[in-house]
């Protein structure tokens, strides 16, 4: 089982404080992981508050970064947390990769298919640390949602879909919508997962996709592809 102190020794890299962001950042804090780094660029608007619950009315007025409004949130929740907030856009596997550094766990749960491929990215390329992290890289939209658990051998999410879709085939949240209790559930979820990997303990979606479609959860388990960099990375 976890030890509520090798929690509160790790680090989690969290990508994204929108709709699963926010009840992730919830659910690690609630676990006791002990520091939480929140990236994300946006703003809280008020589109934002039916499914990210711990933005509020005065968040938006002030047009209020999510990273600051997120940290402080938790801050009043969670005491002994030491958040982090670092408002940016991430363009690459790169910039991923120099955040992760020292982190023990990511989690990325926007809505952006390329910083997904990206998040999977540099945790391959830091398979050879001394300490690779293990990684949850979610997604939600409509009434589905999934995620999808990266461990530090094994499968990565290149396995799973080759390349990210031209951004012209990808319907954002903003477009096509999603349900409130969907994001919570899924970002919780893949947040609970997460914590798990931290401790190599078993979980369902350790190299696997997890589905959440009609109400139920659905579970696929994902080979190493054949031609996949992931396959020789860290050996």
């Amino acid at each position: 089982m976890t030890s509520s102190r090798s929690l509160a020794s790790s680090t989690v890299l969290i990508v994204g404080c929108g709709g699963l962001g926010v009840p992730a950042a919830w659910t690690l804090a609630a676990a006791g992981v002990g520091r939480l780094i929140l990236c994300d660029d946006d703003v809280v608007e008020i589109s934002n508050l039916h499914r990210q619950v711990l933005y509020r009315d005065s968040d938006v007025a002030a047009a209020r970064a999510k990273v600051d409004a997120l940290a402080y949130a938790l801050r009043r929740r969670f005491a002994g947390v030491e958040l982090v907030p670092v408002r940016a856009r991430l363009d690459g596997s790169g910039d991923l990769r120099a955040l992760l550094e020292g982190a023990d766990g990511l989690l990325e749960g926007t809505d952006d298919p390329g910083l997904k491929f990206a998040a999977s990215d540099a945790l391959v390329a830091l398979r050879g640390a001394e300490r690779p992290p293990v990684g949850v890289i979610a997604a939600a939209i409509g009434r589905r949602g999934q995620f999808f658990g990266q461990l530090r051998r094994g499968a990565c999410f290149r396995c799973l879909f080759e390349a990210p879709p031209p951004p012209a085939a990808v319907a954002s949240c903003r477009v096509a919508g999603i349900l409130g209790p969907v994001a919570l559930e899924v970002g919780a979820l893949a947040a609970r997962s997460l914590v798990r990997l931290l401790a190599g303990q078993p979980d369902a979606a350790a190299g696997a996709l997890v589905r959440l479609q009609s109400g139920r959860l659905d579970r696929v388990v994902v080979p190493i592809a054949a031609d996949c960099p992931c396959r020789d990375a860290g050996h």
